[in-house]
């Protein structure tokens, strides 16, 4: 509902904008155009997601952790869908500030208006207080936190005390939705004047869609509860997530003449562990594995952090597969493998990752690549960008 017709002229103008920009963008075919609107709008007006954060009715849904947002968005998403409650999401991922003004202005009609009750957004985990100093959210999920981009953003403890102090500004109307298992995440009740829900890692919920491991299932059951709290009857909530399907990289099976590609994005530590132990549990029947590790921006420069992946399990899910490796950093790949113990032959590094998608014609291919690794492997599989 709008405030007023000067408000709604503002957004109008803004929707026009960010749209002019999108088209423009697809049309030089330059990516899917879901950052630079955002990018643009915010150079006018810096503040403006504090205006755009009052468009929906219901109001803002926020998902950060440093794994699983993705997912947790998607399944929300769904949710909503399968009760016919229409939502605005930043479905290409960009969950920095840029790509949720995108995602809230390009789903606007003629207008400048939207006809969606939430905005469902997953924030970077690093961007999520700045973004909280104008978003004021219904609730708010907070996932985990682990090491990742150690040179973008520092340990964990320095964003966790950031965390900490924008959620003592929220507002009591606010309720957050905690992993139970992390125990420094109890430390919020001390400054939070909300309501405080924690979910589990119990597999159940996670069983009747496609997503295997405990993290997915830590996901599911976030997505879920949040529903339940927001007051959705969870028969109908279970019901829903019968079919569905995983988000882009996640699981995300890939056809292309004979060979079947599925990737399972890999990009610190913690979800790089948490693939392989979920490869290692299920019998998926791939001979061929795929490491693919860039040290691109999106990435971070620095990939010491391979040497946090478990070497027993890289050892037990490398057992009796063909191993290949590419990307900006394959040579550090290939050390990390051969130092765990596992075989990689010379001629399956590719500095060439197309060479490298291409070496096996038939079957399945598992890959493991870090974030812009995903990226460009899409790309190469399906013709185009998701950013």
């Amino acid at each position: 509902m709008w405030k007023n017709n000067k408000f709604q002229l503002k957004i109008w103008i803004y929707s026009l904008i960010a749209k002019a920009i999108y088209l423009t963008i697809r049309v030089l075919n330059k990516g899917n155009g879901y950052t630079w609107p955002g990018h643009f709008i915010l150079k006018i007006q810096k503040n403006v997601l504090k205006d755009l954060s009052q468009v929906y009715p219901k109001g803002i849904i926020l998902i950060s952790g440093t794994n699983g947002k993705t997912t947790t968005s998607k399944v929300l998403s769904h949710i909503f869908d399968y009760l016919n409650v229409p939502v605005s999401t930043n479905k290409s991922g960009a969950n920095l500030e840029n790509g949720l003004v995108s995602g809230i202005l390009l789903d606007t009609d003629m207008l400048g208006m939207t006809r969606k009750e939430y905005g469902v957004f997953e924030v970077d985990e690093f961007v999520l207080p700045k973004l909280l100093e104008h978003v004021s959210p219904t609730a708010l999920l907070l996932l985990n936190l682990s090491r990742d981009q150690l040179d973008r953003y520092g340990e964990t403890d320095i964003i966790f005390d950031k965390w900490k102090s924008a959620i003592a500004k929220l507002d009591a109307s606010c309720f957050l939705v905690l992993d139970c298992e992390q125990k420094e995440f109890y430390d919020l009740h001390s400054v939070f004047k909300g309501r405080v829900f924690y979910f589990d890692a119990d597999p159940a919920l996670a069983k009747l869609t496609h997503l295997n491991g405990t993290f997915n299932a830590k996901n599911v059951n976030a997505a879920c509860l949040t529903m339940s709290v927001l007051g959705y009857d969870h028969e109908l909530v279970t019901k829903s997530l019968e079919n569905f399907s995983v988000a882009y990289g996640r699981g995300e099976l890939i056809e292309k003449n004979n060979t079947t590609y599925q990737l399972f994005l890999a990009k610190n530590p913690a979800s790089f562990n948490h693939n392989l132990q979920m490869l290692s549990e299920n019998t998926i029947d791939a001979k061929n594995l795929l490491f693919v590790l860039n040290d691109n921006i999106p990435d971070g420069r620095d990939v010491s952090w391979i040497y946090d992946v478990n070497p027993d399990l890289l050892k037990k899910v490398c057992n009796g597969k063909e191993v290949f490796v590419s990307g900006t950093r394959a040579l550090d790949m290939a050390v990390r493998l051969m130092y765990a113990g596992v075989t990689v032959l010379q001629e399956n590094v590719y500095a060439d990752l197309n060479q490298a998608l291409n070496a096996k014609t038939d079957g399945l291919v598992v890959i493991l690549p870090n974030y812009s690794a995903m990226l460009e492997v899409r790309k190469f599989l399906i013709g185009r960008n998701i950013l």
